[in-house]
């Protein structure tokens, strides 16, 4: 029986990520950096955490945050991956993402939301969307709850908007 040659999977995961098979590439790297013996273990593992950072960054700007969240759990099981911490922080920004998806549904629910449950979705994801760089849709949210039609939310929300909720740094 032949042994396959680290090396030359790590070159073949290089070519393939390279021509944009990102997929492919992730597996080989994957594989290498969780092989203890292979000779190019730390090389698998700095691939894996570059593919895996790419995909993920991709599938979150194409709004797919489940799958990029999966896609860097996966990648994060491997022993020894490189990078840890910035995957972590795709991984929280996935998280980010999931949780803005899960307030705006919270808020579409509407006329059978008490209201203040529904405040409560509005400030979380009039809170949580700037994280992502999106001020202007955390403006739109907090207007659309302070305009809202039943006024126990409205005012909810009027409450929300106003209080401080820095915490005090000495």
């Amino acid at each position: 029986m032949t042994a396959i040659d680290p090396g030359r999977q790590i070159d073949r995961a290089r070519g393939l990520a390279e021509a944009g098979d990102l997929d492919a590439a992730a597996a080989i790297f994957a594989e290498v950096a969780a092989d203890g013996d292979a000779p190019d273990r730390q090389e698998g593992a700095a691939g894996l955490s570059d593919v895996a950072e790419r995909m993920a960054e991709r599938l979150l700007e194409d709004g797919e945050p489940g799958q990029a969240a999966d896609l860097l759990l996966r990648a994060l099981s491997v022993p020894g991956v490189a990078e840890p911490a910035r995957l972590r922080i795709l991984l929280g920004l996935a998280h980010l993402d999931m949780a803005c998806g899960e307030f705006a549904g919270a808020v579409e629910e509407g006329d059978g939301v008490d209201a203040g449950t529904g405040a409560l979705a509005i400030e979380l994801l009039a809170r949580v969307l700037p994280l992502r760089g999106r001020d202007g849709d955390a403006e739109t949210v907090w207007r659309y709850g302070l305009a809202h039609p039943d006024t126990a939310l409205a005012e909810e929300v009027r409450l929300r908007l106003s209080r401080d909720v820095r915490p005090s740094v000495t």
